[in-house]
């Protein structure tokens, strides 16, 4: 794959939409000046890489890791840019593509950059991305990031997916995409494990011959437009917690997924550095075709990886004989994971019906505790009762002056309330002293 560059409009038009699409941050317009004056040198730039996925994704970490950048703080954009330096590594001398143009002529002390675009999670920026795309479909590779704890990590592909479809089906022409697909498809037959590679270097000129190469499985590429995807699952490291039916599931679909884009699946953690290093390497190899060793790997959960052109429906069906209802859930379920209820909608209501429903209210709570207030107030009482007798004599009306206040009132006769006091308790001794009627023989 020939080295390739960004855009010739991009030159003419940095300054107009560095504002747009960054803050005015000095290490981001250093970056900008980066990429304008790295078009100007020697070095090798290769793919442009464009990283899409969902808020929360672990996508911003996963390229902090791969480009080792420090800065855990930063401006947030709508469209960021970034360069990944790699150094070529002349010690990998299989490659698992037998392709013509598979192990491009590089040096071992060639500085290799490629240039690497990251979009907002909101979808609304997905016209940005006219400014990331580079003149051909053969030189961008769209990266699919989706974290595994996402309940809705199937839906979130897909609808990434097409993003990326429409938005190169616009800028690219017709004759390009075409010609992007039949690179895809070509590379999907000419796949070779890599370790069969090794063992024989003599099929490389048998892929001359179109009429050697066998036809696509039943749903490969049926997906793709013409470029390359690749699905990054962030945060593997969780994929304990599922158990091995969910997981399962949740490996065939996103197999399935990949099989009809024609994309390479490889779980990812930074958090643990899985696959890290890997998905460095393989950008590197499908950006400039250079040695590709490793073998796909579907046994470990935190790692699988699987290379396009490796997987079909043969192999995806050997889950299926483990899982009788594999394909009877789309979606990954767990239990740490639950859908949040909605809160319920309330509607605002009419204040004059709000007004009358509130005085119907009130005027039934008064209804209903008249009645008892009377009742309260209508219990006959014992005018018998030396007490009744007594609070009676002090509740009678004393003589007053209008307006006087109540410090002023004419006290009792002292006489007479010792002497009142006097009868009460002879009443009631006399009465304790007395048996009860009903017990009279």
């Amino acid at each position: 794959m020939s080295p390739t560059s960004q855009p010739q409009e991009l030159d003419d038009t940095a300054n107009a939409v560095l504002p747009v699409l960054y803050s005015s941050s000095d290490d981001e317009v250093g970056i900008w000046r980066e990429v304008l004056a790295s078009k100007k040198t020697n070095t090798n730039q290769g793919s442009t890489v464009i990283v899409l996925g969902d808020n929360r994704c672990g996508k911003s970490s996963l390229l902090a890791r791969l480009d080792k950048s420090d800065r855990t703080v930063k401006p947030k954009s709508l469209l960021g840019y970034r360069v990944l330096h790699v150094q070529n590594d002349a010690r990998d001398a299989s490659y698992a593509y037998q392709l013509g143009t598979a192990g491009a002529n590089l040096n071992p002390s060639e500085l290799l950059q490629i240039p690497v675009w990251s979009l907002d999670s909101n979808e609304s920026c997905a016209s940005l991305l006219k400014y990331a795309l580079p003149a051909t479909p053969s030189e961008v590779i769209f990266i699919l990031s989706a974290s595994i704890e996402n309940p809705n990590l199937i839906h979130s592909l897909k609808r990434w997916a097409n993003v990326c479809t429409e938005q190169a089906q616009k800028h690219f022409s017709k004759e390009d995409l075409k010609a992007g697909r039949n690179q895809q498809e070509r590379m999907w037959q000419e796949y070779v494990d890599p370790v069969q590679s090794q063992m024989s270097t003599s099929v490389v000129g048998n892929f001359a011959d179109e009429h050697s190469l066998l036809p696509l499985d039943q749903g490969t590429l049926t997906e793709n437009c013409g470029v390359t995807f690749m699905v990054v699952i962030t945060k593997s490291d969780l994929g304990k917690e599922f158990t091995d039916s969910q997981f399962a599931k949740i490996n065939i679909q996103l197999r399935k997924l990949c099989l009809s884009l024609g994309a390479t699946l490889i779980f990812t953690s930074t958090k643990e550095s899985k696959n890290i290093q890997l998905l460095q390497k393989y950008i590197v190899h499908r950006s400039f075709g250079t040695a590709f060793t490793s073998a796909a790997q579907v046994i470990e959960r935190e790692s699988i990886f699987v290379p396009a052109g490796w997987d079909g429906e043969k192999k995806i069906d050997i889950i299926r004989e483990s899982i009788p209802d594999a394909d009877s859930a789309l979606e990954p379920t767990r239990d740490k994971l639950r859908p949040v209820a909605k809160e319920q909608l309330i509607e605002a209501e009419e204040d004059q019906a709000f007004l009358k429903r509130l005085a119907d209210t009130l005027q039934t709570a008064t209804t209903s505790s008249g009645p008892k207030q009377r009742t309260m107030q209508e219990e006959p009482a014992d005018k018998d009762s030396p007490l009744a007798n007594f609070f009676s004599n002090l509740l009678k009306d004393k003589p007053n002056k209008p307006n006087a206040p109540a410090a002023s009132t004419q006290p009792m006769d002292s006489a007479a309330t010792q002497a009142q006091l006097d009868r009460l308790l002879k009443s009631a001794q006399s009465s304790k002293a007395q048996p009860p009627r009903d017990s009279d023989a």
